[in-house]
């Protein structure tokens, strides 16, 4: 027989000592690749979150500040309800709209009193869907992650006669540098509380500020500046509090909004 013929044979010992150095290997690299992946990874996604919230918030700030130029400075309303659909302060929801689930409807931003202000399309948040609760978005268009203070609007709906509430004018708030214009937002979604849906307003009752950002949301303010403010620990929505929505201040509290 020629030695190539020769079988081949490795004994179980040299055979369990090359495995068990191979795992040990791979699994040192895992660790090490996981404890510098991760906490660097968990950092550029709370960075990117911050920069999308930024970039939300001071288009809405600059566009608003336009209008009321424009305007006499009155604030735009919330809500407007007619015969083509509801016109949102960020834009048009048609009435053909109407009846689909949400996450199918459409909105359309070129219309709506904040149209000529704003930009087209806003860049979705990437932290609504990283708040410990699965996301569902009402509309198909994306999601801007940020809500319109319904009292400035004097109302979550304002009617079209002549007679209807109008909303209030920057000269009616008694401190636009602590009056908040546009807050990051979401709120649990009520009829499953397993989820959590964007909301685009907040007023003294709702719980629908969303403080994403390290337990804070970010504001901008009438009188054009921006920051972040802590939520009251009292009104966190106890239904999902790894998402940190809650409010300023409790529930009839105008602070901040008025």
């Amino acid at each position: 027989m020629q030695k190539a013929d020769l079988p081949l044979v490795r004994t179980r010992a040299s055979k369990a000592a090359f495995s068990m150095v191979e795992l040990l290997v791979a699994v040192a690299v895992i660790i090490v690749l996981a404890a510098v992946a991760v906490p660097a990874g968990v950092s550029v996604m709370r960075t990117s979150s911050l920069a999308v919230s930024a970039g939300n918030i001071r288009q809405l700030a600059a566009g608003g500040a336009a209008y009321l130029g424009e305007n006499n400075y009155r604030f735009w309303p919330f809500l407007q309800k007619g015969a083509d659909g509801d016109v949102w302060w960020f834009g048009l929801e048609p009435a053909s709209s109407k009846g689909k689930p949400e996450g199918e409807r459409e909105i359309d931003m070129t219309k709506g009193p904040l149209a000529n202000y704003l930009p087209r399309r806003m860049m979705p948040d990437p932290s609504l869907r990283t708040s410990g609760k699965p996301f569902k978005p009402k509309y198909k268009f994306g999601y801007i992650g940020a809500g319109y203070n319904a009292v400035i609007a004097n109302g979550w709906v304002t009617g079209t006669s002549p007679k209807a509430k109008k909303p209030l004018r920057y000269w009616d708030l008694t401190n636009p540098s602590s009056t908040v214009v546009f807050a990051t937002s979401a709120q649990v979604y009520p009829f499953d509380k397993n989820y959590i849906e964007e909301f685009y307003g907040i007023d003294e009752r709702q719980v629908t500020v969303h403080f994403r950002h390290n337990g804070q949301a970010m504001v901008s303010f009438a009188d054009g500046s921006a920051g972040f403010i802590p939520m009251d620990p009292s009104t966190r929505d106890a239904s999902a509090p790894q998402a940190n929505i809650g409010r300023f201040a409790p529930k009839g509290s105008f602070k901040y909004l008025k």
